[in-house]
């Protein structure tokens, strides 16, 4: 069985396969449009065969969407997250178009080789592939590259803004005509922002948020939540009923942050004065899924259960605990053993007929 972080990534590399499918097929086609019947390229004078060449793109387009993918996903992500777009694009395609064309040379010189009928290494074929580093062929194709791979970016940027979910979404129509769904929402808000924002003041404190979104990623990711909404210190993270509750994921996703922020505790004290933390409601219901918007479309959850949340969120303080789930909830839970839950009593909440049972629930 795949886990969350697993499928997240094998998501995220999906459009890389798509893209790279499509640029490789139009190059590989385009070729062989113009080529016609001709079996050496005029330029060059090496050997040309549609079928070597398909295999070619084949093998750049596995490379390019496993290799490549894997490297934005994993490598970029981590250590090119602070620089500018500007900056990316451009570190980015240089190491893509010297990985493309030391693997387009190799392909090439191993093609024209089998053609050839003679070694890899032999003076003809060497002469060949030579020749082509030196051919105007060459130069188009690193054109064609260079602009294809900006696209790949641009495009793998903005799914990254949006999220890989929601493009998803927008492009099968999943959400073009309302959906009712069960769905589980935690609102998670930092303590004391008000006062933390105060002493360090907006720029430090734009710093420690973003710092503080980022070491929750991990914990959001590895327990299948999404993230709904950034409410300036506030994060709500859904999750589809069965995927919540499956392996207790939300409840999960909460003591993940818990202790990645205390791992980090130091560092924050260290380069802020502060450590944050936080406290959160969570609740289960029925909630309409739907698509709105003209000028900037996005999903929109509507229904009782998101203000309901907010509304456990926020008695925690006055509870003294962190973390606060719905009697609701707690029925469709099974609790590990390592999980206690004790009853705060019920709460007649702002805009609720009946009163709900809240229950605080820690770590053992």
């Amino acid at each position: 069985m795949l886990s969350p972080k697993t499928i997240r990534l094998l998501k995220n590399l999906t459009p890389h396969f798509i893209m790279w499918s499509i640029g490789g097929m139009l190059y590989v086609l385009l070729e062989r449009g113009l080529m016609g019947e001709a079996k050496f390229y005029p330029s060059t004078g090496n050997p040309y065969d549609f079928a070597s060449s398909l295999w070619g793109v084949i093998f750049v387009i596995l490379f390019g969407g496993l290799v490549l993918g894997l490297l934005e996903e994993v490598v970029f992500k981590r250590f090119l997250l602070a620089k500018s777009f500007a900056i990316r694009s451009l570190v980015k395609t240089t190491i893509y178009l010297s990985f493309i064309m030391t693997i387009i040379l190799l392909t090439g010189a191993f093609n024209s080789s089998t053609l050839l009928g003679v070694p890899l290494m032999h003076p003809d074929n060497v002469a060949a592939t030579l020749n082509l580093l030196t051919n105007f062929v060459l130069l188009s194709v690193l054109i064609y590259l260079t602009a294809f791979i900006a696209l790949t970016q641009y495009v793998r940027e903005s799914i990254d803004r949006i999220g890989t979910n929601a493009v998803t979404n927008f492009f099968t129509g999943k959400y073009t005509t309302p959906k009712i769904e069960d769905r589980i929402f935690m609102f998670l808000d930092m303590r004391s922002s008000t006062t933390i924002a105060e002493k360090l003041g907006h720029e430090e404190y734009y710093k420690l948020l973003n710092l503080y979104y980022k070491d929750m990623t991990d914990a959001i990711i590895n327990t299948a939540g999404e993230i709904y909404q950034y409410v300036g210190d506030e994060i709500v993270v859904s999750w589809k009923l069965k995927r919540g509750i499956k392996n207790n994921n939300c409840i999960q996703c909460f003591f993940l942050i818990q202790r990645a922020l205390a791992n980090n505790k130091a560092y924050y004290i260290d380069k802020f004065g502060v450590a944050p933390g936080f406290k959160a409601g969570l609740h289960c219901g029925q909630v309409t899924t739907g698509e709105i918007g003209v000028i900037k479309k996005e999903i929109l959850f509507t229904g009782d259960v998101l203000n309901t949340t907010a509304r456990i969120q926020s008695l925690c303080n006055e509870q003294q605990v962190d973390l606060l789930i719905s009697g609701e909830l707690k029925n469709r839970l099974q609790l590990e053993p390592s999980f206690e839950a004790s009853s705060k009593g019920n709460f007649e909440l702002r805009g609720r007929d009946q009163s709900v049972e809240l229950f605080a629930v820690g770590a053992l």
